[in-house]
Parts: C-alpha cells; sequence; structure tokens
C-alpha cells in the first residue's frame, strides 16, 4: 500500500458537548461511548523476509473512547453527526523477538452510515503514535529491518459493522488496517503492516441527546488559489546517522465543487540536500549544484471536514527531474488544518510511488 495513504489520516481531536435524540438538554456525560475490541489477523508480506521471520498470528485489544458530535457545526450534519475519538491499542506483531510487541495512542474520527434500524456501517480513521518493543540493532536485533526506532507513527483504519442490542449496548465486527512507521526519522524505515479481524461491543454513558439538524444551504462551487512553504528532515537509506534538511515551495489552484470535495492541481520546487551526497556514494561524481532542487506539475484531490482536509497528490517531475534515482512520479498525502480567513498549517507526507521520502511540516497562504 502506497505509504502516503498511511498517512492520509492526522486527527485533531476535539471532544464536543451534546447529542442525539432524546433530550434537548444535555450533560457533559451523554454520548460518550466506550468500545473494547479484540483482534486476530496478519502481519502482511510487503517483503520476502517477512514470510520467513512472521511465526504467530496478531493478536491485540483496543480500547476506545468517543463522543458523538451532535450539528453544532455544519460539517458534523454534513458527515452525518460522526464520533470523535481517542484509542490505545496493544498488539502482538508476529514475531515476539524480531518485532517485539507494539503499544499504540491515536485520536481518531468515525462515520456510521445506517443500514437498517438496528445495523449500520462504519468506518474509522486515525493517526497517532506508537512504542515498539523491538527495532533495528546492529547487534541484538539485525534482522528486524523493517522497524528502526522505538516511537513510531501509527495510522489506524477500520470498516466495521454494527448491531444494536438496545438503548446502550451493540456489537460489531469488522476489519482493521494498522501501518507504523517513523516516516524516515531514523533508518531502517521499511515499516509494519497488519490487517486483522476485530470483534467487539460498544457501551453508551449517559443519555442520547437531541441533534441539531439546520438547513443546510446550496453550495455554490467556486475558486481557489494558495501557496506554502513546508520544512523537514530526512535520512538516507544507508544506515547513517546524518541527517538532511529538505523542503518544498508549492502554488496550487483548486476548484472547491462542494461543502466536502475539492479537486485541483498546482506546482512543486523541492529542495533535497541529500542528493549530491548519495549520487557521489553511488559514484556518480559528475553532478551539478542544482540537481539538489527538483521540480514538477502536480493533480490533487481534497476530502473537507470542516477545517480539516485531507488530500492526496500525484506530481510528474518536470523541468528539474530527479538525477538520483530517476524517479518519474512523486505523492503526497496531506493533511491541513485553517487557522483562520487566509492561513492554514500543512503536514504532508512525501513519497515517490510506493517508497516514502520524507514528513514536511509548513505553513500556507490562501485567498478565493
Amino acid at each position: 500500500m502506497n505509504k502516503v495513504n498511511c498517512i492520509i489520516g492526522f486527527i485533531i481531536l476535539h471532544f464536543l458537548i451534546g447529542n442525539e435524540d432524546l433530550k434537548s438538554q444535555s450533560k457533559f456525560s451523554d454520548e460518550y461511548h466506550f468500545r473494547a475490541q479484540f483482534q486476530n489477523g496478519l502481519l502482511l508480506p510487503e517483503y520476502d523476509f517477512f514470510y520467513v521471520l512472521t511465526e504467530k498470528t496478531i493478536k491485540g485489544v483496543e480500547l476506545n473512547i468517543s463522543k458523538k458530535t451532535k450539528g453544532k457545526a455544519l460539517w458534523e450534519q454534513l458527515y452525518n453527526y460522526p464520533e470523535i475519538g481517542f484509542s490505545t491499542v496493544f498488539s502482538t506483531l508476529g514475531n515476539k523477538d524480531v518485532f517485539g510487541n507494539v503499544f499504540a495512542l491515536n485520536p481518531y474520527i468515525r462515520f456510521e452510515i445506517p443500514v437498517k434500524s438496528k445495523f449500520s456501517f462504519g468506518y474509522k480513521i486515525g493517526v497517532g503514535l506508537c512504542y515498539v518493543t523491538k527495532h533495528f540493532d546492529p547487534l541484538n536485533d539485525y534482522q528486524n529491518i523493517a522497524v528502526g526506532s522505538g516511537i513510531n507513527i501509527w495510522f489506524n483504519t477500520e470498516f466495521l459493522l454494527n448491531y444494536k442490542l438496545n438503548k446502550r449496548l451493540s456489537l460489531y465486527s469488522g476489519t482493521v488496517f494498522n501501518h507504523l512507521s517513523n516516516a524516515n526519522f531514523s533508518e531502517p524505515n521499511i515499516g509494519l503492516n497488519t490487517l486483522v479481524y476485530t470483534f467487539g461491543m460498544n457501551y453508551l454513558f449517559g443519555e442520547q441527546v437531541k441533534k441539531q439538524d439546520n438547513l443546510i444551504e446550496k453550495f455554490t462551487p467556486h475558486n481557489q488559489y494558495a501557496v506554502f512553504l513546508s520544512s523537514g528532515r530526512k535520512h538516507t537509506r544507508r544506515f547513517a546517522e546524518k541527517t538532511y534538511a529538505t523542503a518544498s515551495l508549492s502554488f496550487e489552484y483548486k476548484r472547491i465543487a462542494a461543502y466536502r470535495f475539492a479537486y485541483g492541481g498546482g506546482a512543486d520546487l523541492f529542495y533535497d540536500a541529500s542528493i549530491i551526497d548519495e549520487m557521489n556514494r553511488n559514484q556518480i561524481f559528475d553532478t551539478q549544484p542544482s540537481y539538489i532542487f527538483k521540480s514538477g506539475l502536480h493533480l490533487s484531490q481534497e476530502l473537507i471536514i470542516g477545517n480539516l482536509s485531507l488530500g492526496l497528490q500525484e506530481g510528474f517531475y518536470m523541468f528539474l527531474k530527479d538525477y538520483l534515482n530517476e524517479y518519474k512520479m512523486y505523492n503526497r498525502g496531506i493533511i491541513r488544518y485553517r487557522l483562520n480567513k487566509h492561513l492554514f498549517l500543512n503536514l504532508a507526507m512525501v513519497s515517490n510511488l510506493i517508497v516514502l521520502d520524507v514528513m514536511e511540516i509548513g505553513i500556507g497562504y490562501y485567498k478565493k
């Protein structure tokens, strides 16, 4: 799976008060949900060495606490009053001696689509941090070339079918995809992916409360223009301690087609201080100072959730090409948060197809 998508979701935890159905005034405890679920599945064999090292199936426990939104903001109504919450995960990783176990903490957002009176379909996405008890060590754990650091990014997405037993108790089951890696802050950084079956129970605290259901005005599509500057640091893939600075400058055009969706394109200029050193290590000495720059054009798609948006970009190197690896394409998974009328924060995971290159953080300016 493209590791950019592994980042596609970074969720801002924001518990809201009040929510669904039965009364007009709410208490703080109303609409809080507690979930306990059990997981059993597989470590996905992204590379051949996983077949050799994987000994057992994945087993895990996940605990969640969340609060259902009540429609105070427009996006909450547009997405059918999703839940915003926080989860803790403990899981094995298929080989205790090589990969160890993982402990993860992540905020998430969960969307629900009613199917019948007691059945509903749920989709959950969350991004946080995790700690793995084993990671690469040239003396003590040289086989673990998947994870190079103890602290890693944790990406989680779930597809669940829910059945409501009564007012407070629900059962659910489905599939879960988890990914952990360190965004190239440390080497090695292949990462680990798990696919598990999950089942569990959900308990509703307090009471359901009345949701706001205001009339949603017809959306008027419009154009938006933006410029943003980002920077980061990266390791090379040679198990070296040195890190290199990266940066990017991007210009974008977007068509805001609906309350929840936008599409567009733009131009990018990339700076990577590691390129000349890496070319020299590859016995390529005929280099130019300009090789540390790359440029390209991209297409973009963006899911809008209030002030937060999740975007994917597919780009082609043009004009200043990639002289080190000779990649033709690049990808970015972007999480963006709007601060005010013109400013936004930007978190981007940059990759070349399936190879994660760097994580960058930046700020941007936009106008209609």
